[in-house]
């Protein structure tokens, strides 16, 4: 506890000098998370960051490193979010500007926690929908800065494919469902952006000559393969396959996204991934499957891609 104690004085230090001191600071405490939260009791610093930190900025980047270095350095990895979401303290008061820093930040497991902790709170149908409008508006806003911040995105579709489904019931009415539709027909618009070898953003962007994407070929697998899918499972937005089929009919689209997707296996950029983009290719094309079985898509993903981040060990 006299660690803890010490931890709290220094993040209240941040709350006292300028700001280019301030961030110097905040980033020797993330810095010192990474190397050395191992040992450590993580879990009372993430709650010591919203009674401590006056800056929302400092607060959403710290608290982000205190869940990274939670799953790095856990022992028990079977108590997986709970502990989590029992230390997370979103300070009510300025809860817009901590859901914006936390995106333009890049803290997305904070903003997952966050999704956790709602949903907890509150089970209704309107909750859940509130909760998938979330993560398609933070969906288009954000693009990850690199390998360390794009898995983390996986948690959020994977919530938004179950939160779909559960909305796409039978006693469902029809502006529920037409809103559930739209929204992963936005998600596969999005997934294709991600998924492209040059951002698409600026002048140069739109005459296909913009910078490199800084994403990993790994991510591109994972984007593309979901966009192939959901192009199967929702054609239009009057369509959508929520029961298993004998056969597939694939539109124009649908073929023209699976088609991307399965040029990857033969490509010299993508031979490492050969394999999986095989097991994506052939669970994509399988009739047995349905829009229900889109989380199982994205769990063979994190689990041939991304085994050792435990954070997505959630993913199933």
């Amino acid at each position: 506890m006299a660690f803890c104690g010490l931890f709290s004085d220094t993040l209240a230090l941040l709350n006292g000098v300028g700001v280019s001191t301030g961030e110097a600071l905040a980033a020797r405490v993330i810095t010192w998370l990474d190397r050395k939260g191992r040992g450590f009791p993580i879990l009372p610093l993430l709650t010591a960051c919203s009674r401590c930190l006056a800056s929302v900025r400092h607060m959403t980047r710290i608290m982000e490193a205190c869940i990274t270095a939670y799953f790095d350095h856990v022992e028990q990895e079977s108590l997986g979010w709970g502990p989590v979401l029992a230390s997370l303290q979103v300070p009510e008061l300025t809860v817009e500007d901590f859901l914006s820093e936390s995106q333009s930040g890049g803290s997305f497991l904070t903003l997952y926690a966050f999704i956790l902790q709602r949903l907890n709170t509150e089970h209704t149908a309107a909750n859940e929908r509130r909760i998938l409008a979330l993560i398609n508006t933070w969906t288009n806003q954000v693009f990850p800065s690199g390998p360390g911040d794009e898995a983390k995105l996986f948690l959020w579709w994977h919530k938004a494919l179950n939160l779909s489904a559960e909305q796409l019931q039978p006693q469902s009415g029809q502006t529920e469902v037409s809103g559930v539709v739209m929204g992963l027909q936005k998600l596969e618009t999005r997934l294709l952006q991600l998924g492209e070898e040059r951002l698409n953003s600026g002048l140069l962007g739109a005459i296909g000559l913009g910078k490199r994407s800084p994403v990993s070929n790994s991510f591109r697998v994972v984007v593309r393969s979901l966009a192939a899918f959901l192009s199967i499972q929702v054609p239009s937005e009057k369509e959508i396959r929520l029961q298993p089929t004998s056969d597939l009919q694939l539109s124009a689209k649908a073929q023209q996204t699976l088609g991307m997707l399965e040029a990857m296996a033969s490509s010299k950029q993508y031979a490492e991934f050969e394999e999986s983009v095989t097991k994506a290719a052939q669970f994509i094309r399988y009739p047995g499957h349905c829009l229900r079985d889109g989380p199982r898509l994205l769990a063979l993903l994190a689990n041939l891609l991304y085994p050792d981040l435990r954070y997505l060990h959630i993913i199933h």
